[in-house]
């Protein structure tokens, strides 16, 4: 069973760790979009409540679906930044993410993720699913 943190436990609550987390959240992105939107929810929901999280990534979504900067949505600016890149670095950042043997490692080089989102966005991205085990750090 994999080990959840802090941000997973104030997500899902105490089903965490029951591992009931939804087939959504454990299976890799098929689109540069859908890779995208998985980094910049983990961005979007590190270091903060789900709610705020959650409120801040439907405002980020909606800034960039308007052809607008993440700042519009969001009041840091060095995530801001981060998001923005993500965005429009979307495609080769896919590209190089299914490309790299090393999954956890490639997630730790993308903006604003540090070692303990890494394993946040793992788990959303469907990493440990497809060892079917706990990758190492």
């Amino acid at each position: 069973m994999p080990s959840f943190g802090l941000e997973e436990t104030m997500r899902y609550g105490a089903t965490a760790f029951q591992g009931e987390i939804s087939e959504a959240e454990t299976a890799s992105p098929e689109t540069a979009d859908e890779f995208a939107q998985h980094v910049i929810e983990a961005i979007c929901h590190a270091s903060v409540t789900p709610n705020v999280g959650r409120r801040t990534f439907e405002r980020c979504m909606r800034a960039l679906a308007f052809g607008s900067t993440a700042r519009v949505g969001f009041r840091h600016p060095a995530k801001a930044e981060a998001i923005d890149r993500v965005w429009r670095e979307r495609e080769r950042l896919f590209d190089d993410y299914n490309a790299c043997p090393d999954k956890l490692r490639f997630l730790a080089t993308l903006p604003w993720v540090g070692p303990v989102t890494k394993h946040s966005l793992a788990r959303r991205l469907g990493v440990y699913a497809e060892h079917g085990q706990r990758a190492v750090a």
